[in-house]
């Protein structure tokens, strides 16, 4: 016996999850900015080129730009900005 799924209800369900991932990884690019900026201050160095600049401020800036790619890769499978309404 063939089971009947709602095509309709299971892809407002998983852009409802889309949206959620999204919100939840923005939050996370937020607490890094944070985290970057107390770092450079700490240190007194903020720019990036400087040989002393702090080496948790860089490692910082690489995982927030991944997930700023990561967020960008999503919007896009998902049809784009849009998705976020759907949360």
């Amino acid at each position: 016996m063939a089971q009947s799924f709602d095509s309709g209800t299971e892809a407002k369900s998983n852009d409802a999850k889309v949206a959620s991932l999204l919100s939840d990884l923005d939050r996370t690019v937020g607490q890094l900015d944070c985290d970057i900026l107390a770092e450079e201050k700490r240190t007194l160095v903020s720019d990036r080129n400087d040989v002393k600049y702090p080496p948790l401020a860089r490692s910082l800036r690489i995982r927030r730009d991944n997930l700023r790619a990561t967020i960008a890769m999503l919007e896009l499978n998902a049809g784009g900005p849009a998705i976020r309404a759907a949360a």
